[in-house]
């Protein structure tokens, strides 16, 4: 065997591997700098009650809408009857309505947060569609 046989050569890495690379890492550095600004908003949550978010904001703005002007029967709202029932337990005070206020005014919150999310979205495909690694390099959160 010849020495070059038993050699590890590393060769340079090409351009479009460098570029690939880059383009990772920045992708990774706007979804850390997204997660830390969504971070405060989520961490008194776990993940199991954020999945029910959509059905109790439908269910809350549901009820608020027949609240406010009460025509025929209260729409349904099993989520929030249950969450109601646990937060008030035996001796409670709050109402459909309050809960259902206050399930609205989170939403509201996470719908906001959602520019943020158009904003690591549109950094992200600037990332993809650069052709250079200084071209990744100039884009920032």
């Amino acid at each position: 065997m010849s020495w070059l046989q038993d050699a590890e050569v590393t060769m340079p890495k090409t351009p479009a591997e460098l570029l690939a690379e880059a383009q990772a890492a920045k992708t990774k550095q706007i979804n850390a700098a997204y997660s830390e600004q969504a971070e405060p908003l989520v961490r008194d949550y776990p993940e199991v009650e954020q999945q029910s978010w959509t059905e109790q904001n439908r269910e809350a703005r549901a009820y608020l809408e027949w609240h406010a002007s009460p025509q025929g029967d209260a729409p349904a709202t099993p989520v929030l009857d249950n969450i109601l029932i646990g937060r008030n337990g035996e001796d409670g005070t709050e109402t459909l309505a309050e809960l259902s206020e206050a399930v609205v005014g989170n939403a509201e919150r996470f719908t906001q947060f959602q520019q943020l999310t158009g904003r690591r979205q549109r950094l992200v495909k600037q990332v993809r569609a650069a052709e250079t690694v200084a071209a990744v390099d100039a884009i920032e959160w």
